[in-house]
């Protein structure tokens, strides 16, 4: 029988892998480009690139430099 997910649950496991690269990409865009964020976040983040990884998928940033 297929797992069934929910985009409610308060556990990244239960979530669509829709929702969680979507929420990555927030937690990420707040952390790493607007800077405004606290260890929660931090922790979140993490907990989520785990869940995505461990489903097989691929997860890739990017670094860049200015002058």
């Amino acid at each position: 029988m297929p797992k069934k997910y929910n985009n409610n649950s308060r556990y990244f496991r239960n979530w669509t892998n829709d929702k969680l690269k979507s929420e990555a990409q927030a937690y990420h865009q707040s952390i790493h480009v607007i800077e405004c964020y606290g260890t929660k976040d931090i922790m979140a983040l993490d907990g989520i690139l785990k869940e995505i990884e461990s489903r097989g998928i691929e997860v890739s940033t990017s670094l860049g430099f200015s002058e």
